[in-house]
C-alpha cells in the first residue's frame, strides 16, 4: 500500500505525513516501523523494502523522507512502484513539490496522493530561512546560531529549519563530488554558490555534517533528544 504526501508547503506536508505515520503505527502496533531519508536510500534498500515482511505481522510501515530527491535511485524507485504497491508493507512517501512526470507515475499506483500548496505569503516566509543555509555553508557559527534562535522564537518549526540545513549540506556534498550543475542534478545558481563555499570545509567535514543532520532528525522523532537544542548544538559546533 502506498501513500504520497507532497507539496510546496513542505512544513504542512511533513506534518500531515508524520500524522499518518503515527496513526498507522497506532492502528498496527505489532507492525515494525521505520524512516528512511534520501541519504540512506539505495537500490539494494529498495529491493529489501519491497520484499521484507515484519516478524509478527505481514507488514512494515515505512516512512520515505524525500527519498525521490536522490537522483541516483529515483528512476529505479519509480520503476519499482508496482512492487512497492504490491508489497505487504505500507509506504508513506513524503516529498516536496513533485514534477508532473513523477506525480503521474505515483498517482497510478498510490492509495492516496495529497498535495499541500504553499500560499504566496508562506513561500516568502520560507524563503527567509535561506540566510541560515548561507550561514551554514560559510561555517559562520555566530550568524547561524543567531538566525536559528530568531527563527525558533518566531515559531518556525524545527523540521522546517532542519530541511533547509539538510538541503544545503546535500548541495555542498554534491558540489564537492561533481564538476557541473548538470552532473550534480541541481540548480546552476545553487551549484555555483556551493562550489564557492567549499573552501571553508576540510575533507570529511561535509559528510560528517550530513550524518549529524540525519542522526538529529531520527533521534528527535524517536523522542530521544530535543530537536531545537540539537540544532543549536550543531550550529555552535561548526
Amino acid at each position: 500500500m502506498l501513500y504520497v504526501i507532497h507539496g510546496s508547503d513542505v512544513e504542512k506536508a511533513r506534518e500531515k505525513s508524520h500524522a499518518l505515520f503515527e496513526a498507522l503505527k497506532a492502528k498496527k502496533p505489532d507492525a515494525s516501523a521505520g524512516m528512511i531519508t534520501s541519504e540512506e536510500i539505495t537500490i539494494e534498500k529498495i529491493e529489501e523494502l519491497t520484499q521484507t515482511q515484519g516478524l509478527f505481522e505481514n507488514k512494515q510501515i515505512i516512512f520515505m523522507d524525500r527519498t525521490l530527491e536522490n537522483k541516483d535511485v529515483r528512476e529505479v524507485m519509480l520503476e519499482k512502484m508496482d512492487a512497492i504497491q504490491e508489497s505487504p508493507n505500507i509506504f508513506i512517501f513524503f516529498e516536496g513539490k513533485l514534477t508532473k512526470e513523477v506525480l503521474k507515475k505515483l498517482e497510478k499506483r498510490a492509495e492516496k496522493v495529497t498535495e499541500y500548496e504553499a500560499t504566496e505569503e508562506k513561500k516568502k516566509e520560507s524563503g527567509s530561512f535561506f540566510h541560515l543555509a548561507d550561514a551554514l555553508a560559510a561555517k559562520d557559527k555566530k550568524a547561524l546560531w543567531v538566525g536559528l534562535r530568531e527563527a525558533l522564537e518566531g515559531d518556525a518549526a524545527p523540521e522546517e529549519i532542519h530541511g533547509i540545513l539538510f538541503w544545503q549540506a546535500k548541495s555542498l556534498a554534491l558540489a564537492s563530488r561533481t564538476s557541473s550543475a548538470t552532473e550534480a542534478g541541481i540548480n546552476p545558481f545553487v551549484y555555483g554558490k556551493a562550489k564557492r563555499y567549499l573552501s571553508a570545509w576540510k575533507e570529511g567535514e561535509i559528510d560528517a555534517l550530513l550524518s549529524s543532520l540525519v542522526s538529529i532528525y531520527h533521534r528527535a522523532h524517536r523522542g530521544e533528544v530535543d530537536f531545537e537544542r540539537e540544532l543549536e548544538k550543531l550550529a555552535l559546533d561548526l
